[in-house]
């Protein structure tokens, strides 16, 4: 059974807490095989941290029975559910990525399927402080995003997109606040789903349709022709990436605030990724193909040539 999970807000409540709980907000729409929203129903939901990669190892697991609101909005904090491995305490943040990996039967029991993986694009630092074993200061963390607060999780520059196999609606605060909709027609086929911190791209094997904000905060759509097969998508703060055997096409929004895909042929053998640090690198034995977006909010393209055999990934902490 198909079901829909489309409302990218986790909510990283241990970095507005003075005491760090091993807890972390996570909401999602629920719609059933034929579209419609799971309302006042419970739901089973099993989350995963995977650590490394999309596909890797899971180091905390547990599992869900949330009810469904009269909008179809289920509510969970992911550390407080029934255990089934690992555990929130023991998790060293300081070595990522993570991701969370979303399972859900909308008819309440345990006959999950998978809807996604999604990267965690922010380490929950007061959860990595609680852990360090010191309590002299660190360096200075990065910049957050601009928003009506620092840790007010409604800021402005939040979107939030639902859709059905023939339409999407996106949702977004206009500059004086107000919200406002932006329709538009899909494929009507099913649809998949990414994010980063500039968008939310709905993709098929044919087309990909990017939401995003232009430089006067108003929402638009970007679509982009895809390869006709299944893509394996991934994404950082800055762009995201869909690639098959065959092309890689990734979306950022530059610094005119137009959203921009740039497309890298690629050797049309399986591949691999990696996304750290604002940086995605699809590569496979041969070839690696990376794209970066820099201070002047221009992405790109660069490939390098590997050795021909298995190769492994290694990153900074």
């Amino acid at each position: 059974m198909r079901y829909v999970l489309l409302l990218w807000a986790i909510l990283f409540a241990a970095a507005c807490a003075a005491q760090a709980p091993e807890q972390m907000n996570y909401q999602a729409v629920v719609r059933d095989g034929a579209d419609a929203l799971v309302t006042n129903a419970p739901v089973g939901m099993r989350l995963s941290i995977l650590q490394g990669s999309a596909s890797g190892t899971v180091v905390f697991a547990e599992t869900h029975i949330p009810v469904t609101n009269s909008n179809g909005l289920a509510s969970v904090a992911l550390g407080a559910g029934t255990v089934l491995s690992g555990s929130m305490d023991n998790i060293d943040w300081n070595a990522g990525p993570f991701f969370l990996k979303t399972e859900t039967d909308p008819n309440g029991g345990s006959n999950y399927g998978v809807v996604g993986t999604s990267p965690l694009l922010s380490v929950p630092y007061a959860l990595y402080a609680k852990g360090s074993g010191s309590s002299l200061p660190g360096p200075p963390g990065p910049p957050g995003m601009p928003g009506v607060g620092a840790c007010d999780p409604n800021d402005r520059d939040s979107l939030i997109v639902l859709n059905n196999n023939s339409m999407a609606w996106g949702f977004f605060q206009d500059a004086n606040g107000a919200g406002q909709w932006i329709i538009h027609a899909l494929g009507g086929t099913n649809q998949s789903s990414i994010a980063s911190r500039k968008a939310v791209i709905l993709y098929d094997q044919s087309q990909a349709h990017a939401f995003y904000l232009d430089n006067s905060g108003n929402g638009q759509w970007s679509v982009q022709a895809l390869g006709g097969t299944n893509h394996t998508a991934l994404a950082t703060s800055k762009s995201a990436v869909l690639y098959n055997n065959s092309n890689a096409y990734a979306f950022h929004v530059d610094g005119g605030g137009v959203g921009v895909w740039t497309i890298q042929p690629m050797g049309g053998t399986n591949h691999d990724h990696v996304a750290y640090g604002g940086k995605i690198i699809v590569y496979n034995s041969s070839m690696a193909y990376s794209f970066v977006v820099d201070e002047a909010n221009n992405g790109a393209w660069t490939s390098q040539a590997l050795g021909g055999t298995a190769t492994s990934v290694s990153t900074t902490p």
